[in-house]
């Protein structure tokens, strides 16, 4: 990869997970994962992050709860959640109080997971998009 869309941070605390995602994404686009929202921050931190894609269910804290503190910090780092479970008052919740741009249902397809991934790499840092309008991806 000579010239990446975007970096990707994959964040959760299934670690197969994390590493299918890697080999669907790595030929387009940088990935990097962490294991929970400590590792999450610390790569953040020190690295130009433009997409997290974020498990909902995690030990300690939730998806949405970290994806808050990340509107807050880092707010033109476009937010996705990836989850098994398409709890209504989680997607609500996660649109409301952590802009998130996009929700991806498991299972997830390797084809609508990269679709989903290159039409968030490709906004712009600080498009309208990012904080009012959710996409359900299956």
């Amino acid at each position: 990869m000579t010239n990446p869309l975007a970096t990707v941070l994959v964040v959760g605390d299934e670690v197969r997970s994390i590493e299918a995602i890697q080999r669907v994404l790595s030929d387009e686009i940088e990935v990097i994962g962490a294991r929970n929202a400590k590792e999450a921050e610390e790569v953040l931190e020190g690295e130009m992050v433009q997409v997290i894609l974020c498990d909902q269910r995690m030990p300690g804290e939730s998806g949405v709860e970290f994806l808050k503190r990340v509107r807050e910090l880092w707010p033109d780092t476009i937010r996705i959640v990836i989850s098994g479970y398409t709890d209504s008052s989680d997607i609500i919740e996660g649109v409301n109080n952590a802009g998130i741009y996009q929700y991806i249902t498991k299972p997830w397809s390797p084809d609508k997971l990269i679709d989903c991934e290159r039409e968030s790499a490709n906004l712009s840092p600080r498009s309208p998009h990012q904080a009012g309008r959710a996409h359900l991806c299956r």
